[in-house]
């Protein structure tokens, strides 16, 4: 069964909403990657310098 993702996708301008799709992984982790991965996004626009990049990071890491 389908959770209607892409039947909705334009609604959304394309935007997916984080929702599962079965996986058994444990949230927690899931939420830790997403955290670092718009961590690295925003270090690489350049909206971060590195020592608050470095700070951000350990305190993700560390939950």
């Amino acid at each position: 069964m389908s959770c209607g993702c892409m039947k909705n996708a334009g609604n959304d301008m394309g935007k997916h909403h984080m929702h599962s799709h079965g996986s058994e992984e444990n949230p927690t982790v899931n939420e830790t990657k997403t955290a670092i991965g718009i961590l690295n996004e925003r270090y690489a626009r350049g909206e971060i310098e590195k020592e608050e990049y470095l700070s951000m990071k350990k305190q993700i890491l560390s939950r």
